[in-house]
């Protein structure tokens, strides 16, 4: 083995995997939380406090998650030599504060929004069906990034 392919190892750390997993259980958890209150508008209007507190508690563990993601530096030591997978890593970390922030500006626009102003319930609703979808879209590419890492770095049983 080469100096450079040494220089590529992915390490893992196990307390950084089970920190991940752990958000990762929880986020998931919060989201499907969420999802049937916002599938009808009068659902919605009916349980707006309870999604105002999930909005909030979402904010806060998306944090959390983005937070993890860039102490734990999980692309870093694998992505070194390679200036395409950098870029790449690079752009889905600078997604993190745009991603945090709609987030946050969602959680205080629902909690500003009045149950009975069913108008502007389906504004809040309806961004956060964007927001999840964009989100959804970025931890996706965060996860075909590092298969793809790993499948280079470990082989793929060739």
């Amino acid at each position: 083995m080469n100096t450079s392919d040494t220089a590529r190892r992915l390490g893992v750390n196990a307390a950084f995997l089970k920190d991940i997993k752990d958000d990762n259980q929880h986020l998931k958890q919060l989201l499907d939380r969420i999802d049937p209150l916002i599938k009808h508008p009068t659902v919605a209007c009916n349980h707006w406090s309870e999604i105002i507190a999930l909005l909030d508690e979402l904010r806060d563990q998306l944090a959390f998650h983005f937070s993890l993601e860039e102490a734990y530096g999980y692309f870093d030591s694998a992505l070194d030599t390679d200036p395409l997978r950098s870029a790449e890593a690079e752009q889905l970390r600078a997604a993190h504060p745009k991603l945090f922030a709609r987030i946050r500006d969602l959680a205080d626009r629902a909690g500003e929004t009045a149950p009975d102003a069913e108008t502007k319930v389906a504004a809040v609703v309806s961004d956060y069906k964007i927001f999840f979808r964009s989100f959804a879209d970025h931890e996706e590419a965060e996860l075909r990034l590092i298969l793809s890492t790993l499948d280079d770095d470990i082989g793929v049983g060739d």
